[in-house]
C-alpha cells in the first residue's frame, strides 16, 4: 500500500498535520518511536495564538476538559534585581498542561480524523527513487511507501538528517532541565521567567496542583550538570526560594536547541515543527509554531497531492509561508535571549518595563503572538523604553 502522507512523529506538529490531512480525505500514516502517553522535555506552555490554533483544529474543548492552568501573562525577573509583568489583553489567555496529556489528546484527534497511528516503531531511513525523490521510509525494518513524507520528529529529527538539510552542526548554547513540582506558590495566573546568571528558570502551573519548572543552563556551564541533573535541578529550586516545593518525577534533560535548517522542503518530503528548525522559543511559542506550521504544511501538501507534484518546487509555498509566519518571532527571540543572558542589561530593561506597564504588555503580546512583532516598533513604544 502507498500512503498519501507518511508522518514521522506524533507530537503536536505531526498529530495536527495528520488530523488536517486525514480530515481532507487523504490516507495518512503516523509513525512514532514512543508509546503514548509519554513525557516530553518541554516548558508545556501554549501561548494565546496556540490556543486559537487548537480551536481551529477542533480540539480545544478536549484540551480544556483535561484541566490545564490558565496563563494570563508572564513575569520576567532579573537576577537579584527588578522584574516586570506583562499581561495578555482582555480575555485573551494562554494555557499550560503536561505534554503527556496534550500529545495523547492530539494523537487521538488524528485517529478520530481517519489517520492510522503506529507507535513504538522507529524510522531509520528514507526510501528514494533513482532520481533522489523521497518515496517513503524504513520503519521497524519494513519499507513503508508514501507519496510524501512529513518529518515531524523533533529536535533530533532523523528525517532532517537523512535529507541533509541541517545547515550546520547543532551548537550547545544551552541545556534545559525540566521537571514537575508540587508546592510552588500560586502566581496569580502568570508564568515566571527568572534570570539565573546567564541562564534562567521558567515556572508555570500546569493544572492538578503541579508546576512545570524548567532550568536553563548556559552551554559553558553544561558540564557542571554532568550526571547530576536532579541534584542541579533541586539546587536551582532552592535558589529560587521554593523551599517547600517537592519534585514529583524525574528530571528530563534536553539540548542543544540551536538547530538551523537550510530548507524545510525537499523532493517528496517536508519538515514541520521543531524538525523544521529550532531556536529556543520563549513563553509558549514552540507549541504554537508546531500547530501553525502543521496548518501551513497541510495546506501545501493538499495542493501538491491534488496536482500530483510533490517536488521541492511545488512545496515552496510552504517554505515561504513559514518564513512569513515565524521569522519575525525568531528575531524577537534573539533579542529576548540577548537580554536574559546579560544580567546587567536585563536589570536595566526590567526596571524600565516595570515602570511602563503598557510597554511591558506590548512585549508580552508580541512574545505571545497576540500582536505582530512589528507592533513593538511603534515610535511611542520605543520612546517609552529609551526616554
Amino acid at each position: 500500500m502507498t500512503w498519501d502522507a507518511v508522518v514521522v512523529g506524533g507530537g503536536p506538529a505531526g498529530s495536527a498535520a495528520a488530523a488536517l490531512l486525514a480530515g481532507d480525505g487523504w490516507r495518512v500514516l503516523v509513525i512514532d518511536r514512543a508509546q503514548f502517553p509519554r513525557r516530553k522535555a518541554c516548558a508545556e506552555c501554549i501561548n494565546p495564538a496556540g490556543v486559537d490554533a487548537l480551536r481551529r483544529l477542533g480540539v480545544l474543548g478536549r484540551v480544556m476538559a483535561a484541566g490545564p492552568a490558565r496563563l494570563d501573562g508572564w513575569r520576567i525577573a532579573s537576577d537579584g534585581g527588578p522584574s516586570f509583568l506583562g499581561r495578555f489583553p482582555g480575555e485573551v489567555h494562554g494555557i499550560a498542561l503536561p505534554r503527556e496529556t496534550l500529545d495523547a489528546i492530539l494523537l487521538d484527534h488524528a485517529r478520530d480524523a481517519g489517520a492510522t497511528v503506529r507507535t513504538g516503531i522507529r524510522v531509520t531511513e528514507l526510501l528514494r527513487d533513482d532520481d533522489g525523490r523521497v518515496r517513503g521510509v524504513v520503519a521497524g525494518g519494513e519499507e513503508v511507501a508514501g507519496r510524501i513524507v512529513v518529518g515531524a520528529d523533533g529536535l533530533r529529527s532523523i528525517v532532517l538528517r537523512r535529507l541533509g538539510l541541517l545547515a550546520r552542526a547543532p551548537r550547545l548554547r544551552k541545556l534545559a532541565l525540566t521537571g514537575h513540582v508540587r508546592g510552588v506558590p500560586e502566581m496569580h495566573g502568570c508564568g515566571t521567567v527568572r534570570a539565573r546568571g546567564r541562564g534562567c528558570v521558567g515556572v508555570a502551573h500546569v493544572g492538578g496542583g503541579l508546576a512545570n519548572v524548567t532550568v536553563v543552563v548556559p552551554g559553558e556551564q553544561a558540564r557542571e550538570v554532568g550526571g547530576q541533573a536532579e541534584a542541579y535541578f533541586d539546587a536551582a529550586l532552592r535558589e529560587c526560594g521554593f523551599m517547600d516545593a517537592e519534585r514529583v518525577d524525574g528530571v528530563l534533560a534536553t539540548g542543544p536547541f540551536d538547530c538551523p535548517v537550510r530548507s524545510a522542503v525537499a523532493d517528496g518530503a517536508l519538515l514541520v515543527g521543531d524538525a523544521a528548525g529550532y531556536y529556543d522559543p520563549f513563553t509558549g511559542q514552540g507549541i504554537y509554531r508546531a500547530l501553525r506550521g502543521a496548518e501551513l504544511a497541510a495546506q501545501a501538501i493538499g495542493v501538491a497531492l491534488r496536482a500530483g507534484d510533490t517536488s521541492a518546487a511545488a512545496l515552496m509555498p510552504y517554505e515561504r509561508a513559514r518564513r512569513r509566519a515565524f521569522v519575525p518571532g525568531e528575531r524577537l527571540q534573539h533579542v529576548v535571549e540577548a537580554f536574559v543572558s546579560r544580567p546587567r542589561l536585563l536589570r536595566w530593561a526590567a526596571g524600565r518595563l516595570d515602570r511602563r506597564p503598557r510597554l511591558a504588555d506590548a512585549v508580552i503580546h508580541a512574545a505571545g503572538d497576540v500582536r505582530p512583532v512589528r507592533s513593538l516598533l511603534r515610535p511611542a513604544l520605543i520612546a517609552q523604553l529609551v526616554v
